[in-house]
This record gives structure tokens, C-alpha cells and sequence, in this order.
């Protein structure tokens, strides 16, 4: 395996996924489209970008509390994240990461070192995101 940072779990689980990357919230809800998973939000940093069998990178949640629904949905349609680590993960994003069962990590160290394409595992049960070999794409 390779490197593992740690950070806090938040919804157990363990997944693994190709890395997508953003630096801003996501709103899943109203940014994400429910039955591609592409990211539909005018200017977001990941407009066009596919969300199905991801590992979201993400600074956590973004809107109201449609948010944790809209998780929910775009998991159960699926093409949702299998896994999301945010920088810090707010009630509805985590409220959502519930219902939609797939693992929530947040505050990992070194989660600026996390590039896009990265194959990731995720174990929110011990708040681990590690490194695996390979790239991969979502959707791809």
C-alpha cells in the first residue's frame, strides 16, 4: 500500500475511487446533476465533472439543508461519490454521507497533497485516506 494519511472519521466505511479534486464546496443538490453525477454549477472548479464511482475531494458541503437529500439521491441514482474526504465536514454533508452510506473522513493531514486521478481507499471507520498505485478517472 502506500502512503496514509490520517485525519477523522465521521460515517464508517471503506471505499476505494479515483480521486476528484476541488477546492471549493459542492452542492449536491442543486449542482449536481441526479442521474449523471456530473457537476452542473456555472463556474464550480469541477463544472462538467463526472462524480460516479469518485472519491470527492472536497472543503466540505455547500447550501442548505437540501444538501444531505441531494446526496442521498445522486448515491442512490447511482452515480455519486463512493467516498468523500473534506477539509471539514459540516452536519449536512455528513447528514447525507449517512443516508447515502459511503465513508466521510475529514481534517486528514496532507490533504493539500491530494491530486486528481490519485486511487485512493478510504476507511471511515479509522479516519484513514491512503494512497494507492495507480490513476484512474470517475466515470471513466
Amino acid at each position: 500500500m502506500g502512503n496514509m494519511l490520517q485525519g477523522i472519521g465521521v460515517v464508517a466505511g471503506i471505499a476505494e475511487g479515483p480521486a476528484l479534486v476541488t477546492r471549493d464546496g459542492v452542492a449536491f443538490n442543486l449542482g449536481v446533476d441526479m442521474t449523471s453525477g456530473r457537476v452542473v454549477e456555472r463556474g464550480h472548479e469541477l463544472e462538467g465533472a463526472c462524480l460516479k464511482g469518485a472519491v470527492l475531494v472536497c472543503r466540505g458541503g455547500k447550501g442548505s439543508g437540501g444538501l444531505s437529500y441531494g446526496l442521498l439521491q445522486v448515491v442512490a441514482n447511482g452515480c455519486g461519490p463512493v467516498a468523500i474526504v473534506a477539509e471539514q465536514a459540516d452536519a449536512l454533508i455528513a447528514a447525507g454521507a449517512v443516508l447515502a452510506n459511503i465513508p466521510l473522513v475529514h481534517r486528514i493531514s496532507g490533504h493539500d497533497r491530494l491530486r486528481p486521478g490519485m486511487r485512493l481507499r478510504i476507511d471511515g471507520g479509522q479516519g484513514t485516506v491512503t494512497v494507492l498505485n495507480g490513476q484512474g478517472t470517475p466515470c471513466g
